[in-house]
């Protein structure tokens, strides 16, 4: 069974989305969802968290789908397939140069969506998971270990500081570090654990991420080479 692959179908037209879940569900991709418009897409990129998106290039007459596929690539680093019947060279260009794992043409063949999916495991199989999942309010947001600048730990809570912004926890320091690659992370003090690619210089008693200065206890030091 595949049904641990979780896929968004992005479609306006109801009837081409059922018909794309229906080819999924035939090859037992069972956890699909389906979004008729970019509100809708945007809320399931959000609280769903797909593996994989396929979407159309024109939705309501616009070419949205490239206007949202640029946004999944950046903003929630999903892969995605570009379901559509233009042939227009201009339109496909402008489709490609945002990436897609491949580019499906209608009318849609079974064969067609088991080829875009093996494609994405293959993908995901290859590439080494780069994220943490984590709950934040009511939302599952993806950590990615590259944007993580360090952790502190507060009593029942931790504060994962970001390139962006810092995001609390409820967990532990302890749990971090046993979640999250050792080659990457390393704890330096009982309430502090660091990214060693973002130190920028270090002292006796502490490293440095930018301007700010985190402690480094006795029996934590190392090489951040």
């Amino acid at each position: 069974m595949n049904s641990n692959l979780k896929i968004v179908i992005i479609e306006d037209e109801v009837l081409i989305a059922e018909f794309v879940k229906d080819i999924l569900l035939s090859f037992d991709y069972t956890d699909v969802k389906l979004a008729h418009n970019k509100t809708q897409a945007n809320i399931l990129l959000t609280e769903f968290l797909p593996d994989l998106v396929l979407l159309d290039i024109r939705m309501n007459g616009e070419l949205d789908g490239i206007e949202l596929a640029n946004e999944i690539k950046e903003k929630y680093k999903i892969p995605f397939v570009f379901i559509s019947a233009h042939s227009d060279k201009e339109i496909i260009t402008k489709a490609i140069e945002t990436k897609p794992i491949c580019y499906i043409t209608k009318p849609i063949k079974d064969s067609d969506v088991f080829a875009a999916i093996q494609l994405v495991k293959q993908k995901i199989k290859i590439e080494d998971i780069n994220f943490l999942l984590v709950k934040n309010g009511y939302e599952n947001i993806k950590l990615f270990f590259d944007e993580i600048l360090y952790v502190k730990s507060d009593n029942n809570y931790i504060h994962v500081f970001t390139t962006l912004k810092k995001i609390t926890i409820r967990n532990t320091l302890e749990w971090f570090k046993e979640t999250v690659p050792d080659n990457i992370f390393h704890q330096t003090h009982r309430s502090y654990l660091v990214n060693k690619h973002k130190i920028t210089k270090t002292k006796a008693k502490s490293v440095f991420i930018g301007d700010i200065e985190i402690p480094v206890s006795r029996g934590n030091q190392m090489s951040f080479d």
